[in-house]
Parts: structure tokens; C-alpha cells; sequence
């Protein structure tokens, strides 16, 4: 591997994989083209191709790509060619209708399977006939209901975000906390399957007013601070935090089967990069107020010693791992590890600045592109693996 070793060993039936070496050009690229073969999304003109809020997108078998298109409640569908095919769904409670869907996944060759937080139902849309039917997630599967992904067994993932109620117990405080988030899977009618357990949640500083007896709260992430990451691939889940550069693997009745470690040596955040990062977030105000607003918020937060061991988990059609590493302020080209189904080291590849990773297939890339604008367009950029 390049002067990366890994070793393999059992500890009470869990599989540890542990490497160590270099982190960057020890292993073969894997090439991404940078331009895209298929691209949907517009600034101006016909509303079927603009794009708002798009909260996962798939690959069918056929070429076609379907994505949840989040801001008007809809499932769409367009040909290989980007040309819209089909519309289901809109805003509403009633059936076929949405108000916060998110993809889970794909029966195949081309049922999506949506799960809607706000209104905790599961969906079925078929990518030509439209809704099929639907049902409600039981409560016993959790309050932070964001879809991790779909295993082998067409159970769904569920978890990962905070969640707090006034009757859920604790206090909520000024300043920095990280809750421990839950993760969950359900079948396909609604019922829980397997309770994975709780694990850290991201950092968060909170400001929180109380008046007469009411409250409001808002919760901003840390700068280069930790947040849980998930991603299903087969049997398996994954987690990581970020706090170490570890992935944690499960298996579908939720035992811990596999850790995964690489030896990597964190990145510092210097004095030098905090100031780019501010820099980055003024950029965004409309005016001077704005920026020294931004500027303050900033200031009142614990900042890291270093940034998070890794930035993201995306398992691949063939059961890779893609590690997206941390990215510093100035560098937008996404770099990813890619771990072979074992775990091992084995690629790396490179994604367009400004690329979400949605869904990687065989020999493509479905990504998530926001332009200076904030516009999104989501993209395929073709595969080749070494």
C-alpha cells in the first residue's frame, strides 16, 4: 500500500484493522472527472429544473436520476440526459404529500423509499407510477429521524441529530455542549427493528433566552468542531466522530463487529487558520454591522486544538469506504481515503470544489454542487477506480 501497513487481529470477536503511514499519495488515485456527464439545476427559468433544499439523490439502474427536492416537497425524476421526466409529491400531510423528506434509499430497480422527519412517515414513490403508499415511524424509533441509508435487509438507518424537548429531561445552557445523539432502524412499515445506542453528538454552542415562560434557542456549530457521521454499506453501519481517526462497524442487529483505525497525525488549527475561517464567514455579511456581529459570535466559542480526524463516511455500490479528510479554510477540493470492505487502505480520489457526495456507484459519482450563488445542482461525474 504505498508505505501504509495494516494489520489485522481479533479481540473478543471484533475485528480490528489498524494502519499506519503516510495519508497522501501512498495508495492509487482513483480518477474523478472533473466535468460532469449529467447536471440538473439552474438559477433562472423553468422551475422543473431549479433546485432548493435537495435532500439525497440516486442513480437508477437506467441512467435516470431521482432526487427528494426538499424546498417544494417533491420527487423528481429526469432522464441520463438531465431532461425532466416526473414530478411526485408536493407541500402538505396528506398522501404522497411532504414537508421535510429526505431519500433513504432505493428498492430496486426504481422505488425510493422517503422518509418525512417532520411528519414521521416512511413513503414508497415509484420513479414512473408515483406514490405507492406510505407508513408512520413509531415513536419507540426516536426523536432525531434523519435517514442514514437502507440496509441489505430493507431496514432503515435513522438518527444522528439533535433533538431536545422541553419534557425529554435536562437543561438546556448558554454556551458550548455536545448531547449524545441515537441511532435506530426501522422496517418498512413503520416498526423499530434494532436500537443501536447512543454515541457522541456534534458540538454545538447554544444561546439560549428566557422570557416570562417562554424560551428561544439557537444552536451554531463549533468551528472545526466534532459531529457524528454515519453511513450504511450492506450489513454494516458505520460511525465515527471525528474525535480520533476511528470508524466503528456494526452489524445489522446492532453489535459491534469492527474498528477501524488509522494512524494519522491531526491537523492543528493555528492562529492563522481560525483568522482564514472568520474571514470566510464575513464574506458572507451584507454589511459592516453584519460582519462584526459574525465576528463576535466567533469569538465567544471554544475553539478546537485541532481540526476533526475526518470530515464525513460515504460507502460506496461495492461496499468501499470513502473517508472524506478535514478541509482548512482556502482549500475547497474535497480529498477522500477510500478503504477496501475490510477496511484497508486501498484509493484516494479528488471531488470539484464545492462537491457534496450523495451517492457513489460503480463507476460514478452523484454529487451536490453549490455555486457562489448558493444555487445547487446535482451532478454525476464519471468513476474510473485503480
Amino acid at each position: 500500500n504505498g508505505g501504509i501497513t495494516t494489520e489485522v487481529r481479533d479481540s473478543a470477536g471484533i475485528t480490528i484493522v489498524e494502519s499506519t503511514g503516510p495519508g497522501d499519495g501512498a495508495v492509487p488515485e482513483w480518477a474523478v472527472d472533473p466535468e460532469p456527464s449529467f447536471s440538473v439545476g439552474t438559477f433562472s427559468g423553468d422551475s422543473l429544473y431549479q433546485l432548493f433544499e435537495v435532500q439525497g439523490a440516486a442513480r437508477l439502474p437506467d441512467g435516470r436520476v431521482a432526487l427528494v427536492n426538499g424546498g417544494s416537497g417533491e420527487v423528481r425524476v429526469y432522464d441520463a440526459g438531465g431532461r425532466f421526466l416526473n414530478s411526485f409529491g408536493r407541500k402538505g400531510e396528506g398522501p404522497g404529500e411532504f414537508q421535510r423528506p429526505a431519500l433513504a434509499g432505493v428498492l430496486e430497480p426504481d422505488t425510493l423509499v422517503v422518509v418525512d422527519i417532520q411528519l414521521r412517515r416512511i413513503s414508497l414513490v415509484h420513479a414512473e407510477s408515483g406514490f405507492l403508499e406510505s407508513s408512520r415511524l413509531e415513536e419507540d424509533t426516536g426523536g432525531a429521524l434523519f435517514p442514514q441509508g437502507m440496509f441489505g435487509d430493507r431496514t432503515i438507518l435513522v438518527g444522528g441529530g439533535f433533538y431536545w424537548s422541553s419534557d425529554s429531561g435536562g437543561e438546556l445552557t448558554d454556551g458550548y455542549t455536545r448531547q449524545e445523539t441515537s441511532y435506530r432502524s426501522a422496517s418498512l412499515d413503520g416498526t423499530l427493528a434494532v436500537d443501536f445506542g447512543s454515541f457522541p453528538g456534534s458540538e454545538f454552542f447554544m444561546r439560549v433566552q428566557r422570557s416570562g415562560g417562554g424560551m428561544a434557542m439557537s444552536a451554531s456549530l463549533i468551528p472545526f468542531g466534532k459531529y457524528a457521521m454515519t453511513t450504511v454499506s450492506g450489513d454494516m453501519m458505520y460511525f465515527g466522530s471525528g474525535d480520533t481517526w476511528e470508524i466503528q462497524g456494526y452489524g445489522t442487529e446492532g453489535q459491534l463487529r469492527r474498528l477501524i483505525r488509522w494512524n494519522r497525525e491531526p491537523i492543528a488549527v493555528t492562529a492563522a487558520l481560525l483568522e482564514e475561517y472568520v474571514e470566510e464567514r464575513e464574506e458572507e455579511a451584507e454589511d459592516a454591522a453584519e460582519r462584526r456581529e459574525i465576528r463576535q459570535n466567533l469569538e465567544e466559542m471554544p475553539i478546537p486544538e485541532t481540526l476533526p480526524a475526518f470530515a464525513g463516511l460515504h460507502a460506496d455500490a461495492l461496499e468501499y469506504i470513502w473517508v472524506e479528510r478535514p478541509t482548512p479554510p482556502g482549500h475547497e477540493e474535497s480529498v477522500f481515503d477510500i478503504l477496501d470492505p475490510d477496511g484497508v487502505p486501498s484509493g484516494e480520489a479528488r471531488l470539484p470544489p464545492g462537491s457534496e457526495v450523495l451517492e457513489v456507484g460503480e463507476d460514478y459519482v452523484l454529487t451536490l454542487f453549490r455555486d457562489d450563488l448558493e444555487v445547487e445542482y446535482v451532478r454525476v461525474h464519471l468513476l474510473r477506480r485503480s
